[in-house]
């Protein structure tokens, strides 16, 4: 890897939160080559001013409830109307509080106690509640919402309002990753009484948050331009924001070169590469299990060769990561076949299924000869021209092993859909796999029920091995539970994994004050423009 690494201080989440000035901000502790942008200072009066046009790999597909979890699909937008309770330090590798005071845990992480900050409003002037809390959690937990979040706010069995600032949650079972829930959109707060008072068709284009930005204008798809909030509890902001869909990577660094964006969502270690070969600061993540062919199960009636796992297998089996890796980023990427990334601070050693040409054939013609099956199947990538490279590679390396792949192309924002509704037999995608809290992304994507449970899988091993994944405290403990998910996870195959994820959100030299947190969300509360 040439990636330059932007955190050097790592460290344990400490169970005791607690608030270190406006904002929740951390010092940088990044060195002295790292390619991390400005973030010691922040807004004031006299910087007031500025746009800051962000290009998004994929944009927000609303501001209802529940839909901003990951920057790759326009979690910034969502994260600067609405803010988050906690946030996770990317470079000191520890929850902080945002919106929050601080959080305690209960001795067996069963029990949390959180804090909301004094003086804190919503965008409209009303204030922030533990009441609205306690609220925001059932509206993750109803699957009417469909909130990507909905498995993890499920493991919440109890909210009790202790008094207006503090709120504590009983939890189902032991959760030592619980911040993570908060450090997402399960954080994102909802104003009872004007949620109430409005339609789904009126928030999803005009939210009330406790955010620093107010939403000016939604054009679907393809731009969303965000107003400094004036009544922002951190104190003055300067910005305005303007977020734009550019069709990928190529396209929105080259934007950012010519001046046109200030900063942009990249995906891909080719264009993370060039990024940082030229110099461009910027947030980098690497992302466990961030590039997958999710397999059909049995999702939405499908009922097809994939429900069996020996066709599963041979689809890991048939893929050699190396050979992708040289054909789509020249060597510089991550191939993989582990859930878990080998950069990642819980990698232990443990491997997927390795590339067996001879094995997966065996295990195509088996299912021919039992089954009477054709070996034709469908691969549905998105039009994003690095997606499309990807889906002809593994169509020739599944057509080597016997299968016959058909590719249906969709733009991006069907792909996702069409995702999420079960209609696809193998499609390209991705996890996303923070290291803040790998439980929280797996248990939502193999368990029964799971809001990101694309390939409808529902095996008693894995959900018993997430379970234990979720309990287990400290990183050896979590390193065992993670040898132990993969075990089971190398048998059952719901998706298999053939490269890392590799993200970087560029952010020009003229931007100060911008932080990250999970899934590459950046905000921008505290920013402001040089000039």
């Amino acid at each position: 890897m040439k990636y330059v690494k932007t955190a050097a201080i790592f460290s344990a989440a400490t169970l005791v939160l607690t608030a270190c000035g406006s904002g929740g901000e951390t010092a940088d502790h990044a060195d002295s080559t790292s390619l991390l942008p400005a973030m010691g200072e922040e807004c004031t009066e006299d910087k007031v001013g500025g746009t800051i046009t962000m290009g998004e790999y994929v944009m927000l597909p609303t501001f209802a409830p529940g839909q901003g979890e990951y920057g790759v699909r326009g979690g910034a937008q969502s994260a600067a109307v609405y803010d988050r309770l906690m946030r996770w330090d990317n470079q000191a590798e520890e929850f902080v509080p945002q919106l929050a005071e601080s959080l305690e845990s209960g001795e067996n992480h069963t029990e949390w106690t959180l804090t909301l900050r004094e003086g804190v409003n919503f965008s409209n002037g009303g204030p922030l509640t533990a009441q609205d809390v306690a609220y925001t959690v059932g509206i993750h937990q109803d699957p009417a919402t469909r909130s990507v979040a909905m498995t993890d706010a499920a493991q919440i069995d109890d909210v009790t309002v202790v008094d207006p600032q503090i709120v504590r949650f009983t939890l189902t079972e032991p959760w030592a990753g619980f911040p993570a829930l908060l450090a997402g959109v399960v954080g994102e707060v909802l104003p009872q009484e004007a949620y109430e008072a409005s339609s789904p068709e009126q928030w999803a284009k005009a939210p009330v948050g406790a955010g620093a930005f107010v939403v000016e204008e939604v054009i679907p798809d393809q731009k969303v331009v965000l107003q400094p909030n004036p009544d922002y509890y951190g104190g003055p902001v300067c910005p305005t924001l303007e977020f734009i869909r550019i069709p990928g990577s190529q396209g929105t660094f080259e934007a950012f070169q010519n001046g046109e964006l200030q900063a942009g969502f990249l995906r891909g270690p080719k264009f993370v590469t060039v990024a940082q070969d030229a110099g461009a600061k910027g947030f980098l993540e690497v992302v466990s299990s961030g590039a997958v062919v999710n397999m059909n199960t049995g999702t939405a009636g499908y009922d097809g060769v994939f429900t069996d796992a020996r066709a599963r297998k041979a689809v890991s089996h048939a893929l050699d990561r190396e050979l992708m890796d040289q054909r789509l980023n020249a060597g510089e990427g991550e191939p993989a076949s582990s859930i878990i990334s080998d950069s990642s601070r819980f990698y232990d050693g443990a491997e997927g299924p390795e590339y067996n040409s001879e094995l997966a054939a065996e295990l195509v013609a088996e299912l021919k000869q039992e089954t009477g099956w054709d070996g034709k199947v469908n691969l549905l990538i998105s039009d994003a021209p690095e997606l499309v490279e990807s889906g002809v590679v593994t169509k020739a390396l599944l057509d080597a092993a016997g299968f016959d792949v058909t590719i249906s192309n969709a733009p991006i924002s069907q792909v996702a859909a069409r995702q999420f509704t079960g209609d696809y037999e193998l499609v390209l995608g991705g996890l996303a796999v923070s290291d803040a809290d790998p439980a929280s992304a797996f248990g939502s994507a193999m368990t029964p029920g799971g809001a990101t449970n694309l390939t409808g899988i529902d095996d008693p091993a894995l959900t018993a091995a997430i379970t234990e994944l979720k309990a287990a405290d400290g990183v050896d403990a979590q390193k065992a539970a993670l040898n132990k998910l993969q075990e089971v996870h190398n048998e059952v195959l719901p998706f298999t994994v053939f490269a890392n994820g590799v993200e970087y959100v560029v952010v020009d030299e003229s931007v100060h004050g911008v932080k990250s947190t999970m899934h590459s969300i950046i905000l921008f509360d505290g920013t402001y423009v040089e000039g």
